[in-house]
């Protein structure tokens, strides 16, 4: 065979198999999370977090994106703030939530973190999770403070969900 042909062919081989390899990885290759996982056993909090740094990162993105931030205030023992989590990342549900809220998982086991339920009016005894809605600019829009999410859990996935929804604000299409 004449080098010229076999060198055309080389490089036809070459990007085909660059192409079925980019291909491959492409469709093997999930998502980046954009807020904890919903698995029963996946931890949702960061406990190494601080939490004031977390508020102050995300805020910029709410700024930025013109959605709101939702601060969750809970710990990774708290099975109501698993079931928060559950039924927000049910799939459908999830894509419309993301669109609107910035989600925000602060650890409150520790005491740096927990001192920042004062700063929001979240009841340090009440159960959790506490919930801080804040508009992109910071004001605060609604508090969850007396462990009325953790009621809304064991009302099930819906009930959470309804939360929100009633709080989507409509957008321009």
């Amino acid at each position: 065979m004449n080098p010229r042909k076999l060198s055309v062919l080389s490089l036809g081989l070459s990007l085909a198999f660059a192409v079925a390899l980019s291909s491959a990885a492409a469709q093997k290759q999930p998502a980046p999370p954009s807020s904890p996982s919903a698995s029963a056993t996946a931890p949702i909090f960061d406990s190494d977090a601080i939490g004031k740094k977390q508020i102050a990162d995300y805020q910029k993105v709410a700024l930025d994106s013109g959605r709101r931030l939702l601060l969750i205030f809970g710990t990774n023992e708290c099975a109501p703030c698993r079931a928060f989590n559950r039924a927000i990342h049910e799939k459908q549900f999830f894509a419309a939530f993301i669109n609107q809220f910035v989600p925000v998982y602060i650890d409150v086991s520790s005491g740096t973190n927990a001192s920042l339920l004062a700063d929001y009016n979240v009841n340090p005894a009440a159960e959790q999770p506490g919930i801080v809605i804040l508009m992109p600019d910071a004001r605060i829009m609604d508090v969850l403070a007396q462990g009325e999410m953790a009621a809304l859990t064991r009302k099930g996935d819906a009930a959470v969900q309804e939360f929100f929804l009633v709080r989507f604000l409509k957008t321009e299409k």
